[in-house]
């Protein structure tokens, strides 16, 4: 006979309860014959049409239910990314002098954009006057305060005297960007300047709408002059978003006549600004 200890006779279990009523040793016990299962015991019985998705978690992905790693590699695992990934990996690797050249330039331009981020310590030793002039200049810039009549730019060697510390009179009153390496990332520098009047982009290959949209927004209340000549990158859509420059009355472009949309844009942007004077150079024919 199988003997269990006493304290299977007082288990709540009911599958354990009725094997120790079974065979139980105690003769004055008569054995209770249990013809079906308890309930809790009994398979459900699961309607197709009541499955839920939690009834299905064991089909779930191994990477949803490890979600370290689907975090550390959710790349692998997005639809539109897997295509791509995969073709790279499995791209030969390609060292053409041309593309050795790309990948060159793509790190350079990297690099300028990272030197031109926004750096705080230069701006609270300096301020922000002081601190964009010299961020202008380093760069091949030119710049020009209030009550003085010369401009200050760098020499050949990239030498220029301008003040180390915070000085309260040296306020800026022109920026000259021309033919600079510039970059959006680059243009939160200039900003809370108090009387910037003249401002010129000429010769900005980087410059394009999402430049003119920022430059809107930090120069609203004092420009007067903008030159936006030789920046192949702006569109009508740039031009629309200088509507902002509340104070602007000289405009120059390269040819506003170079598309409808173009045009049309100059025009409204005339018509909201009464003032505005909008220039382009002159544009000559040549008959065959």
């Amino acid at each position: 006979m199988i003997k269990f200890p006493n304290i299977f006779k007082f288990s709540r279990t009911p599958a354990i309860h009725y094997y120790c009523c079974k065979y139980s040793s105690n003769k004055d016990t008569t054995p209770s014959i249990v013809t079906e299962e308890p309930k809790e015991l009994v398979r459900k019985q699961f309607d197709l049409k009541d499955v839920k998705a939690s009834d299905m978690q064991w089909r779930t992905p191994w990477h949803q239910k490890e979600g370290e790693y689907y975090t550390a590699l959710r790349v692998f695992y997005k639809e539109e990314n897997r295509t791509s990934m995969l073709q790279k990996l499995q791209a030969p690797i390609d060292l053409s002098p041309s593309a050795i050249k790309n990948w060159w330039a793509k790190q350079k331009e990297k690099k300028e954009i990272m030197m031109q981020s926004y750096i705080p310590d230069r701006h609270r030793i300096l301020g922000n006057e002081l601190a964009a002039a010299h961020f202008i200049v380093h760069r091949g810039g030119s710049i020009k305060f209030y009550n003085e009549d010369k401009w200050i730019k760098a020499n050949e060697d990239n030498e220029y005297v301008l003040p180390r510390f915070y000085e309260e009179e040296k306020v800026l009153q022109a920026i000259d960007c021309s033919d600079m390496n510039l970059y959006y990332e680059g243009l939160v520098n200039l900003r809370d300047l108090r009387k910037v009047e003249w401002l010129s982009f000429n010769g900005c290959e980087h410059i394009d709408d999402w430049c003119l949209d920022r430059i809107s927004n930090i120069f609203s209340h004092s420009l007067i002059y903008l030159d936006l000549r030789n920046c192949p990158n702006i569109t009508a859509r740039g031009i629309g978003a200088l509507y902002k420059l509340q104070h602007l009355k000289i405009l120059y472009l390269d040819d506003f006549y170079k598309s409808t949309h173009y045009e049309l844009t100059c025009l409204l942007l005339q018509e909201v600004n009464p003032d505005l004077d909008v220039r382009s150079d002159p544009v000559t024919f040549e008959l065959s």
